[in-house]
């Protein structure tokens, strides 16, 4: 038994093939952006992300948030010295928050030109912060303090 094949039969196996890997590619970049989105809501979905207040003017706000690399990011206020009513940034770049293995734990250090500050952040509940503030001047002294912070809404 002889088989041919005819022009129609070539031209299906064709289509079928085209239609074969159109949807392995459509499948193949869905389930990547679902993945990516997935990666991106576990990034965002950290505890200590987000705007955090106390009512100490040395250490008012801590802003907290995941960067495209899914490290943790923070940026310290303190009240403004002419003007109390405002937060004045510690800095203009953030810092880069480090991990302990006690996943409730966090700091970040900040370089002054006659200090170095360490901030520790301890994630009490989802709403509820504490921070120590340490502070190691050039002259030898040194100052530390807690604040209990809360999340903003």
């Amino acid at each position: 038994m002889t088989h041919f094949s005819s022009p129609g039969s070539s031209l299906h196996r064709i289509m079928a093939l085209f239609v074969t890997a159109a949807m392995t590619l459509s499948l193949s970049v869905t389930v990547t952006f679902i993945s990516a989105k997935s990666a991106s809501a576990l990034c965002i979905a950290n505890d200590f992300s987000g705007r955090w207040r106390s009512s100490d003017s040395r250490l008012s706000r801590i802003d907290v948030w995941p960067g495209e690399d899914c490290q943790l990011y923070a940026k310290a206020w303190s009240r403004c010295e002419g003007d109390a009513s405002h937060d004045c940034s510690w800095s203009r770049r953030a810092n880069e928050l480090q991990s302990t293995p006690d996943r409730n734990f966090r700091f970040f250090t900040q370089g002054w030109n006659n200090a170095t500050e360490v901030v520790q952040l301890h994630l009490k509940s989802k709403s509820r912060l504490a921070a120590w503030d340490s502070t190691d001047y050039n002259s030898g002294t040194r100052d530390s303090f807690w604040v209990q912070m809360v999340k903003d809404r």
